[in-house]
């Protein structure tokens, strides 16, 4: 886990989905110590967005 990161970059409890997803876009590129929700993942193919590489 990258602590520096997850302690610099918190996801607001009220973020609305699009602030959700570019947190977790930017966390599995950042950070990836834990799989991306299937949420996101179904929002990021309804978009027509690629997955991000997750870091490992």
């Amino acid at each position: 886990m990258n602590k520096e990161w997850h302690d610099g970059h918190r996801l607001d409890p009220k973020a609305n989905l699009d602030q959700r997803i570019a947190w977790h876009v930017e966390h599995a590129t950042a950070c990836g110590c834990r799989d991306m929700p299937e949420s996101i993942k179904r929002e990021l193919a309804a978009r027509n967005l690629p997955l991000p590489e997750r870091r490992h």
